[in-house]
């Protein structure tokens, strides 16, 4: 069963930035910043631009931050600055019941897979799409889908993928997921992902073939890919073969050649430039070698 819709976003509506993670590029974040304002009314704080070793400031900061803007009733939407780290460091302060409540989407990716999964698990909608500081220089495409992933979470979308595995030729499931380093570091937690019966989507950046193949063995030996319906792989960048010629590509078809679920890979979204938006929490279909969300 798909969570259900979150609160509205239109032309106007109020969405509230953050910095959950690491510190950015101010440059960069106000260019981001002006193209939402042709559309949004947009605040944040002016303690965003806080840097404090790799965080956006305190942990305490951060947290306040972000609770701040679930908390306040004029605000629609969450956008985050950008990833980096230290996310899973405030999971802890966040109150499931007040997220559930305030009921409202959190823009975001890569470290921000640790709130994706937070809002999952409080039964809110979220969207993995490119942040405030990617946004001023994105193309044209790619903010058109943003907007329309954030207005019209509903509208069915569909890609043609490549299989890559040996199992069924179907699956159906809510999607989620996220960046696979930062989903790892939630295994054994008391934020551990909820996946049964979910079609799970896992992107990355910097991490050698051998480090994804250590990863997706803690994750299949934690029986991950035993009760997820589903398996998307999105990007891999920065993650060429060492001096044993063993490719990423490699290393997905021993995990997942004889999966029993299907397995798409090739999807255009994580750390690249046309990063698509993904609305996790919405149903999902996986019929031959096409993703369709909202089927």
């Amino acid at each position: 069963m798909s969570l259900p819709p979150a609160r509205p976003v239109g032309k106007g509506s109020h969405l509230a930035i953050v910095a959950p993670a690491g510190p950015f590029d101010k440059e960069a974040f106000l260019l981001g910043v002006d193209w939402l304002c042709e559309r949004y009314h947009v605040s944040y704080s002016p303690e965003i631009f806080t840097k404090s070793g790799y965080f956006a400031g305190s942990d305490d900061r951060r947290l306040s931050e972000l609770r701040q803007a679930i908390e306040n009733p004029d605000v629609d939407a969450i956008l985050c600055a950008r990833g980096g780290y230290g996310a899973t460091r405030i999971l802890p302060g966040l109150d499931l019941e007040a997220i559930r409540a305030a009921n409202k989407t959190i823009v975001g990716f890569s470290d921000i897979t640790a709130l994706h999964n937070l809002w999952a698990e409080a039964g809110v909608r979220s969207i993995h799409a490119p942040m405030v500081a990617a946004l001023g220089k994105a193309s044209e495409a790619i903010r058109t889908k943003w907007i329309e992933a954030l207005e019209h979470p509903e509208t069915e979308r569909k890609w043609h993928l490549k299989r890559i595995d040996g199992g069924a030729n179907g699956a159906e499931g809510v999607l989620v997921g996220g960046n696979l380093a930062v989903l790892g570091a939630l295994n054994g937690t008391p934020f551990t992902p909820k996946l049964k019966g979910k079609i799970l989507f896992l992107e990355d950046v910097g991490e050698r073939p051998y480090r994804i193949d250590r990863m997706l063995t803690t994750l299949k030996q934690s029986g991950w890919f035993d009760v997820v319906s589903g398996v998307v792989l999105g990007a891999f960048t920065e993650g060429d073969p060492g001096p044993d010629g063993t490719s990423v590509d490699d290393v997905f078809c021993e995990h997942f050649s004889e999966l029993d679920c299907p397995v798409l890979a090739g999807l255009s979204a994580g750390h690249i430039s046309e990063n698509v938006p993904l609305n996790f929490g919405a149903p999902a279909k996986i019929v031959g070698d096409c993703l369709i969300v909202n089927p």
